[in-house]
């Protein structure tokens, strides 16, 4: 029988449940990040191939699992690889690639597109992409960078993610504070600590 993601709004709710969520770049680290709090764990790296056996684990002990698409190795930013996602049992999928986000949601996956703002001139070519690729969440990065430009983003009807350079508790309730549904970090001693 093949394995049913649960429906964005669900996956929603469990990612708000600890809102910072385990961002793994090795099989070590994801271990840990199932013994974390957190309801969702992403895979930001890892061998694309043998990524069922990783998400099969996480669905045991009742964890979500977000693969990002564009840094896990042996998978290209195509449609087959968003469906050998959905073939290993992926929850969700983040990628950069807007026109990925309807397959990723044929796919019955949760579409989490990034928005890269390293640049302001980036900004409007970015919201222009998100506005035109409809994904189910935004992933501001770096997410540090949210407190200084939430003010220039339009309201999207959209949640919010942040990752990148998320380095302490403080930066951690910051970015809730603006508006971030939830938080991406690899640093493992934020991920089961209470932010309410």
């Amino acid at each position: 029988m093949q394995y049913t993601p649960p429906d964005p709004s669900t996956f929603l709710s469990r990612l708000a449940m600890y809102p910072c969520c385990p961002a793994t770049t090795t099989g070590e680290q994801f271990r840990r990040a199932l013994a974390s709090r957190s309801e969702v764990v992403l895979i930001l790296r890892a061998n694309g191939l043998e990524l069922a056996p990783f998400i099969s684990q996480a669905h045991e002990v009742g964890k979500l699992v977000a693969v990002h698409l564009d840094l896990v190795s042996g998978l290209r930013g195509d449609r087959a690889s968003v469906q050998w996602l959905s073939e290993s049992g992926a929850d969700a999928v983040v990628s950069s690639r807007g026109h990925l986000m309807a397959a990723i949601r044929h796919e019955r996956m949760t579409a989490i597109q990034r928005l890269l703002l390293a640049r302001l001139a980036q900004l409007s070519t970015g919201l222009a992409a998100i506005r035109r690729s409809a994904p189910d969440i935004v992933e501001v990065l770096p997410g540090v960078v949210l407190p200084e430009v939430r003010h220039l983003l339009p309201d999207l009807g959209l949640p919010l993610l942040a990752g990148g350079f998320v380095r302490t508790v403080d930066d951690v309730r910051a970015l809730l504070a603006c508006g971030a549904l939830a938080v991406t970090s690899s640093k493992e001693e934020l991920w089961s600590l209470p932010y309410d």
